[in-house]
């Protein structure tokens, strides 16, 4: 594999395919059993915490507008619905052939995050959705 093609699949994947794989990484030298599922949740996490700061933006934006779209029983319904479509759509994406590809494609010495920026990533995400529930 040529360094063209090393440089554009590692800066062309999507940030939680590169997450994956860093927090597989960092795991697999502590927990090598448990690395794939501590990795799948953490991606998981990590996307349900950028719904999360999404779904609190546009619902403060909304209320700000006085757009009446949902009420809270039903953007409780659809945060639920979003939350359970995460968790499969990551479970069979990151259980399956893409999980092998990207472990078989990735350079073990590829650069990963650090392992204070990874616990910090969710943790500011949820914060900053909380931040934003508390504004306005």
């Amino acid at each position: 594999m040529s360094y063209s093609q090393v440089f554009l699949y590692i800066y062309l994947m999507n940030i939680s395919d590169r997450l994956y794989l860093s927090v597989f990484h960092k795991l697999k030298q502590y927990k090598p059993k448990r690395a794939a599922r501590w990795a799948h949740l953490y991606v998981s996490l990590f996307q349900i915490g950028l719904c999360l700061v999404l779904g609190v933006f546009f619902t403060k934006f909304a209320k700000q507008m006085k757009l009446n779209v949902l009420d809270d029983t039903s953007l409780w319904i659809v945060s639920i619905g979003v939350v359970g479509f995460i968790l499969f759509k990551n479970w069979m994406s990151y259980n399956g052939k893409k999980r092998a590809v990207l472990l078989s494609k990735s350079i073990k010495r590829s650069k990963t995050h650090a392992l204070m920026v990874l616990i910090l990533i969710p943790l500011a995400l949820f914060a900053l959705a909380f931040i934003l529930f508390k504004a306005a």
